[in-house]
């Protein structure tokens, strides 16, 4: 009979597993070509950065080389030579005066001149206020200075200062300096020392009268000699070669030089001179009393 015998095993083979079994102990080598591309692209940027900071070295040196060039060019030129040194506004002082102050010579190179160190040494001589210095190219330095006009003598302690307006005291007296100036008196060193605002106010008011006595007519026949200041603000002047006295008080003088004025007037007339001119009654301004010689 044909057919399968009775009873007779057959083999079933195993279905194949879905997942596969995992392999012990064995490494998967990675595809070739995965590694270099992130590589290579690393070099390149490295390679990029590299050639920007060379480049800029480079440009960094030439330009220092060409500001090098120039600077050499400016400091060692014959073309930058001082040729010319202007002064203006000063009086006193010469010009050369003024440029041996702030050592200035020609030939020298002009962008070697510190401007800020010329000013400080010229502003260092008494009479000069203030100085400005600048340079003008190729090789000229120009100087404006602002001397102090000296309109008075003022007494300290048995020496003399000179005195500018605004009250500035800005030297001692020396017999090379104009002498032929009012005297204002009644100031002392103390004073200085311990009240320089008070000083220099004081000296400022005394200025300012001086500039109203003077455009009175009575003070070109007797030359103001001496504005005296007492410590309460009031002021007695002394006038002419006989030291005609003016007690003018306190503040404002405009009106008393006014009646100063007509006094003197009369008095001209008179073929006569005061040795005394009171003007200082506060209570009762428009009164003046005269003390005849």
């Amino acid at each position: 009979m044909s057919g399968h015998p009775k009873n007779e095993r057959r083999e079933v083979p195993e279905a194949e597993s879905p997942v596969p079994a995992p392999v012990v102990g064995k490494s998967v080598a990675p595809k070739k070509g995965a590694a270099s591309a992130p590589r290579s692209r690393t070099l390149s940027k490295l390679g990029g950065i590299a050639k920007l900071v060379f480049g800029a070295l480079i440009v960094i040196g030439c330009s220092l080389l060409v500001a090098w060039g120039a600077q050499r060019y400016m400091t060692h030129s014959p073309r930058f030579a001082v040729s010319e040194i202007s002064v203006s506004g000063n009086v006193r002082l010469t010009n050369e005066a003024v440029a041996v102050l702030g050592g200035v010579e020609h030939g020298a190179n002009v962008f070697s001149i510190d401007l800020e160190a010329v000013r400080r040494k010229i502003e260092e001589d008494p009479w000069v206020s203030s100085a400005t210095v600048t340079r003008k190219l190729p090789g000229s330095v120009i100087i404006a200075v602002e001397e102090y006009e000296a309109r008075a003598l003022v007494a300290l302690d048995g020496k003399l200062f000179l005195a500018a307006s605004g009250g500035e005291v800005f030297k001692e007296a020396t017999p090379e300096d104009p002498m032929d100036l009012p005297v204002i008196t009644g100031i002392t060193n103390k004073d200085v020392a311990t009240d320089r605002s008070w000083v220099k106010k004081s000296v400022s008011s005394a200025l300012d009268l001086l500039e109203e006595l003077e455009s009175q007519a009575f003070a070109k026949r007797y030359p103001v000699q001496e504005l005296h200041l007492e410590r309460d603000g009031t002021m007695e002047v002394l006038l002419g070669q006989n030291g005609i006295a003016l007690h003018l008080g306190a503040p404002p003088y405009r009106g008393k030089l006014e009646q100063a004025e007509r006094v003197f007037s009369e008095l001209s007339q008179r073929k006569t001179e005061p040795s005394i001119v009171f003007l200082d009654n506060e209570a009762s301004p428009e009164r003046v009393v005269i003390r005849m010689r």
